[in-house]
């Protein structure tokens, strides 16, 4: 059965809805990172982040993290450089290709084999609305029908 689901099938949602939802994924994020702060802040606290302000703005340590800060930036442009190279390289490489291929459908026989059931007890659960499956001391499985409107315990099928 093929279930026209936008979760499950996102080419079906408008370009409205998509961004919507990268809107809101968005700000919770940020909402997410606000709730870190004051955490942050106490790890900083309980770090001694004064011993950093004595070095750099105190004892002329600024001038010295001046004086290699384009070492810095260029390193960092650098790996950043490679890392897009590499990046492009695999896009190029890769684009069009979809290596990833379907799990082949899983039929009535090969739940039966696997679960040791019987073709009664499989049809029950596929004619049932709710099924609990009960997993015995040694490993067999019992199937209970669990009627919506009852809350007792399943009638279990053996």
């Amino acid at each position: 059965m093929k279930n026209n689901f936008i979760i499950e099938s996102p080419k079906l949602q408008t370009l409205r809805l998509k961004y919507a939802s990268s809107l809101l994924t968005f700000i919770f994020w940020v909402i997410w990172f606000y709730l870190w702060v004051p955490l942050i802040t106490l790890a900083g606290w309980w770090l001694q982040i004064s011993f950093f302000e004595k070095e750099i703005l105190i004892t002329d340590g600024l001038d010295a993290f001046l004086d290699v800060l384009p070492i810095f930036i260029g390193i960092t442009l650098a790996l950043s450089g490679t890392l897009g190279m590499w990046a492009y390289y695999n896009f190029t490489r890769f684009k069009g290709l979809d290596r990833r291929k379907p799990l082949p459908a899983v039929n009535d026989t090969d739940l039966m084999q696997l679960w040791g059931l019987s073709e009664e007890e499989l049809n029950m659960a596929h004619s049932n609305k709710v099924s609990t499956i009960f997993f015995s001391e040694n490993g067999s499985i019992t199937i209970g029908k669990v009627e919506p409107n009852r809350h007792k315990s399943p009638e279990i099928f053996e």
